[in-house]
C-alpha cells in the first residue's frame, strides 16, 4: 500500500530551483526597469541613451520570453520555430511603418480626385 501511495505522487524537487530562478529574474528585471528610468534623465547624449535603453529593452525581451515562457527549457526546434516567427512578425511590421509612413504618401494626387 505504501509503494502505491509513494508512485502517485509526482518528484517535484527540481520545482524549488525553478522557482527561485523565476524570483532572482523577476528582480534582475526590476532593476535594470530601475536602470532604466533613471538613465532617462542623465544628462548624456541622445543617442548613448538611446542605444543603451534598446540594448536593455532586448535584454528584458529575451529573458522574459526565454524563462517565463519556458524556452529555455524547451527544444531547439521549438525556440527556433518560434524565432522564425517573430523574425517574420517584426520585418512585417517594419515594411508596414515604411510603407504607412507620411512621408511617401502623395496627398495631391489623393485629393485630387
Amino acid at each position: 500500500m505504501s509503494e502505491a501511495h509513494t508512485a502517485t505522487h509526482a518528484d517535484h524537487s527540481g520545482e524549488e530551483q525553478k522557482f527561485h530562478a523565476f524570483i532572482n529574474l523577476a528582480l534582475v528585471l526590476a532593476a535594470i526597469t530601475g536602470i532604466e528610468l533613471v538613465l532617462v534623465y542623465l544628462p548624456f547624449n541622445e543617442a548613448i541613451i538611446f542605444s543603451v535603453l534598446i540594448g536593455l529593452s532586448l535584454f528584458k525581451f529575451i529573458s522574459v520570453i526565454a524563462w517565463f515562457m519556458h524556452l529555455i527549457y524547451d527544444r531547439l526546434l521549438l525556440t527556433l520555430a518560434f524565432g522564425t516567427g517573430l523574425a517574420i512578425a517584426t520585418g512585417t511590421v517594419i515594411a508596414l511603418m515604411f510603407i504607412m509612413d507620411r512621408g511617401f504618401v502623395d496627398f495631391e494626387a489623393i485629393t485630387a480626385f
